[in-house]
């Protein structure tokens, strides 16, 4: 099998999400980090009509979103390991954590980042890109700073809106964890649990995050991330990237 190529942005949490599964179950492949804007282009250039990332790229075929990498990641595991859960409601457990968790740890942090603080955030998307991409990425960023704010419905309000539904969230993820258990569902680590702990990862930056380096919270995000990290859900992230990442 020819090495599969994962495009990812080196800031995305769902990326980090696809990142994870492929590692955890042995999948050697390229990673191949994107300039937002121009990747769409290359999107488009293998027949997908969304540019959302991560894309994971099989020779001519491609499959994008993280949730369908992992059904992939899964049939294809080199080293035994699963992240298959029986459960009857992981999937929607899984489901929820994107819609709703992954939305809104985004939408929270670029509400402060990209609209008031933008020079934490090009830093990080330029991280570990050829000088030719730092270039084009330099000379598009006030237009791909505008699209991705529009695109993302960003600003105050908004920010606080997903600060609130946030907390609704841990309010149910500290509510399935205060019977002890030591993951989301079922008696081993699996899909779900990638899925919470990835998407949940940008808050409390475990030491294991792959772009840790560099990442900085804005102002009121850091306040907030610091009162957050004691919730049992928190606790919970960090130790399954201690343990698994």
């Amino acid at each position: 099998m020819q090495q599969p190529i994962l495009w990812v942005f080196s800031i995305s949490h769902y990326c980090e999400k696809a990142r994870w599964a492929l590692d955890y179950l042995g999948i050697d492949y390229q990673l191949k980090i994107m300039i937002p804007g121009p990747h769409l282009a290359a999107a488009r250039k293998h027949g997908l009509r969304r540019g959302s990332l991560p894309i994971l790229q099989l020779g001519d075929e491609v499959i994008q979103g993280s949730s369908a990498i992992i059904d992939w990641a899964e049939a294809n595991a080199t080293n035994g390991k699963s992240l298959a859960c029986a459960t009857p409601d992981a999937a929607a457990i899984e489901q929820r954590l994107d819609d709703e968790v992954g939305v809104h740890v985004r939408r929270l942090f670029y509400s402060e980042a990209l609209v008031e603080q933008p020079q934490i955030v090009k830093p990080v998307f330029m991280k570990n890109l050829g000088w030719l991409d730092k270039l084009k990425l330099q000379l598009s960023w006030p237009m791909v700073r505008k699209k991705m704010i529009q695109f993302m419905d960003l600003g105050k309000q908004q920010g606080d809106e997903s600060q609130a539904i946030l907390e609704a969230e841990l309010d149910w993820l500290d509510g399935l964890l205060a019977d002890g258990r030591r993951y989301l569902v079922g008696e081993q680590f699996s899909r779900v649990d990638i899925t919470a702990a990835s998407l949940l990862a940008r808050i409390v930056v475990p030491d294991e995050y792959p772009t840790r380096d560099g990442f900085s919270h804005p102002p009121r995000l850091s306040q907030v991330a610091a009162e957050w990290r004691q919730r049992p859900a928190l606790q919970w992230v960090l130790g399954m990237y201690a343990q698994h990442r």
